[in-house]
C-alpha cells in the first residue's frame, strides 16, 4: 500500500518537529518508503482528513493515523514482518512510559523555550499571530518572556536527563545493544533545537550526545540530512 506522510516545514525548509522525526526514524526503521507531504502550521485544509489539525499524519492505503505514539503502534500491528519498533507488551511499556516522560519532563520545557525562535522561522503562509496568541494564552507568559527563561529551563533539562546519561554510559542505546523506537523518541525531541542551530545540552550530557550523533547517523544519516 501507499504511504504519506505529513510532516511539519519552516521558511527556510526545515523539519524540526518532534514528532515528525520521531515518524522519520520509525519509518525508516522499518524499511517503509513513505511520499512526504510538507505542512505548516495552521495548515487545517490540507490535514482535514485526518479529523484532526496537527501533524505528523500517516496515510497508508486511505487509512488516516494521527500522533507520533499512534503512528509508531500501528506499523508495528500493520507490519509485523518488519524490524520491530517496540519489543512485545514490555517493550512497548517502556516506550510508553518514555513517551510521556519526555514530552513532559524534557519536551515541554524544551518547546516553550524555543517558541521565539519557530516564530521567526514560521513557513510564510502559517499564521503567526494564531501560533503567538495560542501558546502565550496556553503558558501564561509572552513569548518573550519564555524566551528569557531559557537558561533556566535548559539547566532543569539537563538535571531531569542526568540518568539517561548515566544509562548510555553503561549502553550504546536507549533501547539497549541496538536502537528502537524510545530511541526515536528522545532523539525526536532534541532534533528541534539541533534543526533550530541551538544546543541545550550541557557538558554533563557527553554520553547522551555522543548517542545523539551516533543516532544521527542511521540509516544513511538520516539524522544529519538537510530536508
Amino acid at each position: 500500500m501507499a504511504i504519506t506522510f505529513y510532516d511539519l516545514v519552516d521558511r527556510e525548509g526545515r523539519r524540526y518537529s518532534p514528532y515528525g522525526w520521531r515518524v522519520r526514524m520509525a519509518l525508516a526503521h522499518k524499511g517503509l518508503d513513505a511520499t512526504v507531504e510538507l505542512c505548516w502550521h495552521s495548515d487545517k485544509k490540507k490535514l482535514a482528513f485526518s479529523g484532526q489539525h496537527l501533524v505528523p499524519v500517516l496515510l497508508d492505503g486511505g487509512k488516516p493515523v494521527s500522533d507520533s505514539w499512534n503512528i509508531a503502534c500501528y506499523l508495528d500491528e500493520a507490519y509485523p514482518d518488519r524490524p520491530t519498533l517496540m519489543d512485545g507488551p514490555q517493550g512497548r511499556s517502556f516506550a510508553g512510559f518514555l513517551n510521556s516522560w519526555t514530552d513532559t519532563i524534557i519536551g515541554r520545557r524544551l518547546v516553550r523555550s524555543l517558541y521565539l525562535d519557530i516564530l521567526r522561522s514560521l513557513h510564510p503562509q502559517a499564521d503567526a499571530r494564531e501560533f503567538r496568541r495560542r501558546r502565550e494564552e496556553r503558558n501564561g507568559a509572552t513569548l518573550e518572556a519564555l524566551h528569557a527563561n531559557r537558561a533556566r529551563d535548559f539547566e532543569d533539562i539537563n538535571r531531569a536527563m542526568l540518568p539517561l546519561n548515566d544509562l548510555l554510559a553503561r549502553q550504546p542505546f536507549v533501547a539497549g545493544a541496538t536502537p528502537a523506537y524510545p530511541d526515536y523518541i528522545v532523539f525526536g525531541t532534541l532534533q528541534m533545537p539541533r534543526r533550530l542551530g541551538i544546543e541545550p545540552l550541557g557538558p554533563q550530557q557527553d554520553s547522551v550526545m555522543r548517542w545523539r550523533d551516533a543516532v544521527a547517523k542511521l540509516f544513511n544519516g538520516l539524522g544529519d540530512s538537510t530536508s
